[in-house]
């Protein structure tokens, strides 16, 4: 079975939450994407199984222009679905040389759980799916309808931009700079717009 991790697999990184991740063992492969949570740089992602072997049978392509001097024992086009991606596993363990990303993985997780308990105190907004980790998904209360495309494209025009799936606002704390006081003046000023615009 293949487990699309992409954002919590993040736990791995944490020594504190690395709980949250033990079910991945089960798994025959698992995708993270650590430039979602880790603060790496786009584009870092890993995909990691079970059985090495089975990604020479899954990911062999035959190109004559791709390494054809070196031969099969550095063509690692042979065992990866990007053969020019491979200075991802580089830039992961360089940004985990300079920069702890046990810390900024748990400082994600710390910060969502903090950030969660701000939405569900605020009477102006219902927090949803409060078991999420890392992501905060929360509605403006005392409104029916909303139409959030106007709302995001408000927010946007005042320098800001919040995502929204569907009927909710979703927020994930990755920057470090996105700090409990900016969070507050980021609920602030949606609910304006929403109240105000939609």
């Amino acid at each position: 079975h293949h487990v699309d991790a992409c954002v919590g697999a993040a736990a791995l990184f944490s020594s504190k939450y690395r709980h949250l991740a033990t079910e991945l063992a089960r798994a025959d492969s698992i995708t993270v994407d650590c430039h979602k949570l880790l603060n790496i740089s786009m584009q870092c992602s890993c995909v990691l199984v079970r059985e090495g072997a089975l990604l020479n049978s899954s990911s062999t392509v035959t190109a004559p222009y791709l390494f054809h001097k070196y031969g099969n024992n550095v063509d690692i086009s042979q065992r990866s679905f990007q053969c020019g991606r491979r200075a991802d596993g580089f830039k992961l363990w360089f940004c985990d040389a300079v920069d702890d990303l046990d810390a900024q993985a748990t400082l994600v997780f710390d910060r969502a759980a903090e950030m969660k308990d701000i939405v569900a105190g605020d009477e102006r907004f219902t927090l949803l799916y409060p078991n999420s980790p890392t992501h905060i998904c929360f509605r403006v209360t005392g409104r029916e309808v909303i139409d959030y495309e106007t709302a995001v494209e408000g927010l946007r025009q005042r320098g800001n931009f919040i995502e929204y799936y569907v009927d909710y606002f979703r927020l994930v704390p990755v920057n470090p700079a996105f700090t409990v006081q900016v969070l507050k003046e980021v609920l602030d000023l949606i609910h304006d717009v929403v109240m105000t615009e939609c």
